[in-house]
This record gives C-alpha cells, structure tokens and sequence, in this order.
C-alpha cells in the first residue's frame, strides 16, 4: 500500500522570501564587555602576583599567558575562512547558516594582527630573554667575549673528553647542557633550529607574511560573496569555487607554517607532524561552536523557550535539518580532534625519542613533579572527559542538536575544553615558581583579549542581515516544502 504524504498550509505555501533580520547585538557588546574588564583585570593582578613570586620569570609567564589568549582567538577568524571555502566547495547549508557571523569574523583579521604584536613585542624586549618561546633567549645567538671566557671549564674539559670539539660551539653546547639540566644531544638540536629557521627577525618577517597570504584570501571571499549575494549572480559563485579550491591548499600550508612558528615551537626540541591536524580540528570546532552560540544567542528559531523581545524570528527558516547538520558537524570535528590526539602520543610513544617524549612527561606525570605539581595531569584527564567523551555521547542525541537551549550549553563547554587545550599546548612548556596562578592568568588573557575583540566583532556583524535574502537564503526558507 503507498504511503501518502500529509500536507499541510506550510508546505504548501513555503516562505517566499527571507525576512531581512538585522540582529541587535546589543548582548554580544555587553558580554564582551564584562569579558574584557574581568579577564584583563584577572591577568594583570596574576601577572603581578605571580612576578612577586618568580622574579626570574615573572615577565615571561606575562607574554605566555597572552599568547594562549591570541592563539585562541586567532582560531575564530582563520577557521571562519577555511570553513567558507570549503563550504563553497561543498556547497553546505551550514555555510549559508553562518554566512554573517564567518564574514564578521574574517573582516577582524587587521584587529587580530595587531593583538598579536604583543607577543613579536616579547622577542626583542630586554634581548628575549622573557619571551615564552626559548630560542629568543640571547644565549641561543651566539656568545659574547666576557661570556665565553665564563664558560664552565670542568663541563667543556668533560664533554671534550668524550670526543667533542674544543670549538667554541661546543663549549657553547656544554655550558648549556650543564645549565639547562638537559642532554648535549638536546641542545645540538635546538641550535640547528635557530640557525635553520628560527630568530626574533625571521619569525617577524613570517607573521606579517602569513597575515598578508591569508588576508588575500579572505578579501576576495568577502569581495565575491558581496557580489553573489547582491545581485544573485552565479559568475560569482563560480568565482568563489575557484578561489576556495586551491585557497584551500594555501591556507592549510600557511597555517601548518603558522602553527609550527607560534605553537610548536614554543616546546625545545619537540616537533608532531600531527599536531597541526590537532590544532586545526581545534580551530573548526572553536569556530563552529563559537558561530553556533551566537547565532543561537542573536534570533529566535524553533523549540527556542522564551526568547527576550527584540531577536529576529527565523522558525520557518532554521528548520530542524540545518540544526542537525550543525550539531553533527561539531559531533565529527570532536572525533577527529580525538582521533588526531591518539595518533600523535602513539606516534611519540612507539618512537620513544627523548627530543619528543618530554612533552608528554610534562603533561601526563612522567616527570612527577612538573605533572602533578602543576596539575597538568588533572587536566589531561579533564581533556579525554570533555574533548571528546562526553560530546560523543550527547551530540549522538536529535533532541540535543535540535534544541538551541541545549546547544547553547555544549558549545559554552566545548569553548570552555578548547581554550583548555591551548593552555595544555603552551603552558606547561616552562616550569613555574608558582603553583597555581600561570592556569589563571592563561584563561583571564583568553577572557581579555576575546573582549577586545568581541567588541570588534559585534560591530562587523551589524553590518547586514543575519542571513542572506538571496537565492541562497530563499533555499534555506523553502527546504520541506513542496
């Protein structure tokens, strides 16, 4: 017996057009605002607390708190840009969905530029010796004559009985294994680093270039979907397709680059080819959490309970589909982050190379009195908990992904986990005289430095309707209708 569709007014009648919704950002401004005020606050009085406590380190813990903070908020603009290419490419619903929040989010990228001059800042500051990455240290560039002859003489003569040169590069080598508590193997490798690639000048010259490729990138994304979006036009849309294939492969060289000089590099001696996979699954899913809140924060859409006046009604848009899509989406970049995650400590683990092991003896308990004291091993386990475990068991539930109330809850979490897990990437690289106020201090820069921009952002986005009202936007309003 045929089965017969039950039709209803609504289907037969699908939304001729999409309502030209200009959100009232009002609560981003205020949010950001308070983030700003309080993460500031929090970072500039655990900054002087925790210089009071390390007199010899104090500035640097400064400069690495600030970094966890860009490099998270870096993650929202770039994602936003590699998730509009590859939903052009793909031709995605979710990409129609988060159209205005993506392009606000690619138009900070001069604001994101300059929060980061803090950092390059850092390198050249009293001869890099405060800056968190090692290699700007003033010891990694050579000697000068006083403190060459203050070269620990038992250390040259025991390493130059065991073959080594009587060179003053080698005597270098020794004096900074003695002082570092390292092996001579060690800072061999780290020299090699420096000389090949990194220094203070050429890690500048690089960010400026980065920022210039990838600000290309999102010009002619915004330049082009202008133009699609205006006067419908499908030359534009093919446009679009051909900048995002090989924009694609650019971005994602540029940002392994990228990730190596600013996250990577940060650990002496440790290198992943994992890690960017890991950390480009951490930007997606920041991005796509991120723009999940906002867009479930900004308008009203089904099953939404009690929204406050004044947000855009968009129920006969944001049908239950693009809401699992999305849902699904964040679902996927969680496992893959996860999956990433296992390869590259089975990797590390299998190769068992002292120059790589060291990062997870940090931050698992190897080293007992680095993992445990500082608690980065509490916060591993909070990581496989909350990075994956238990958003795999409730972004597999329809009521969960359908519902903007619950969703709302996961993505704060999730933003939550994945300003962890920079944190767990960049602070216990260097050990710390205080105990507690370094984790502090990391997520009041991320709350600082993401009010800063947040009210960057929230004034992007009231540029144009939440959604497009082009032949894409019409697509949106009369999916299920026949």
């Amino acid at each position: 017996m045929a089965a017969t569709a039950t039709h209803t007014d609504d289907h037969a009648h699908p939304p001729a057009t999409v309502p030209e919704a200009v959100v009232d950002v009002a609560p981003i401004r205020r949010y950001s605002l308070i983030a700003a005020v309080l993460g500031l606050g929090v970072f500039a009085v655990g900054g002087a607390m925790n210089v009071g406590a390390d007199e010899h380190h104090g500035i640097r813990d400064f400069f690495l708190a600030y970094l966890c903070g860009f490099v998270f908020w870096m993650c929202v603009p770039f994602g936003a840009l590699l998730l509009s290419m590859i939903g052009f490419l793909a031709s995605a619903s979710w990409n129609i969905l988060f159209r205005r929040i993506f392009q606000a989010a690619m138009r900070t990228l001069p604001v994101l530029f300059v929060l980061g001059l803090p950092v390059i800042a850092g390198l050249f500051l009293m001869g890099g010796d405060q800056s968190p990455y090692w290699w700007s240290a003033s010891k990694w560039h050579g000697l000068t004559d006083g403190q060459k002859a203050a070269l620990d003489k038992d250390a040259v003569d025991k390493f130059r009985k065991q073959g080594w040169d009587d060179t003053v590069e080698k005597g270098m080598v020794a004096e900074l294994a003695v002082h570092d508590h390292t092996k001579p193997e060690a800072v061999e490798e780290n020299l090699h680093k420096i000389h090949d690639w990194l220094s203070p000048g050429f890690f500048t010259l690089r960010y400026v270039v980065y920022f210039a490729i990838l600000g290309t990138l999102a010009f002619l994304i915004l330049k082009h979907s202008r133009t699609l979006e205006d006067n419908d036009d499908p030359a534009a849309l093919s446009r679009l397709r051909y900048i995002s294939g090989p924009g694609v492969v650019v971005f994602v060289l540029t940002l392994t680059l990228m990730v190596t000089d600013w996250v990577m590099s940060v650990e002496e001696t440790w290198a992943s080819s994992m890690f960017p996979v890991i950390f480009g699954m951490n930007m997606f899913l920041t991005t796509i959490t991120f723009s999940t809140l906002v867009f479930y924060t900004l308008v009203r859409v089904p099953n939404d309970t009690a929204p406050p006046a004044g947000r855009p009604d968009l129920t006969a848009v944001v049908k239950d589909k693009f809401r699992i899509d999305v849902g699904s989406l964040t679902l996927g970049f969680c496992m893959v982050w996860s999956y990433g995650s296992f390869c590259q400590f089975m990797l590390i683990w299998a190769g068992n190379l002292p120059e790589e092991i060291t990062y997870y003896l940090k931050r698992g308990g190897g080293e007992a009195d680095h993992a445990y004291k500082y608690g980065w091993i509490w916060l591993s386990y909070f990581l496989m908990a909350f990075h994956w475990l238990v958003p795999f068991i409730v972004l597999l539930f329809r009521e969960i992904k359908t519902s903007p109330r619950a969703m709302k809850v996961v993505t704060i979490g999730l933003l939550t986990v994945c300003a962890a897990d920079i944190c767990w990437w960049i602070v216990p690289c260097v050990p710390h005289a205080s105990t507690w106020m370094h984790l502090p201090m990391a997520f009041g820069a991320i709350l600082g430095v993401g009010g800063v921009w947040g009210l960057v952002f929230s004034r992007e986005l009231t540029r144009r309707a939440i959604l497009p009202t082009n032949r894409e936007g019409r697509f949106l309003a009369a999916w299920g209708h026949h």
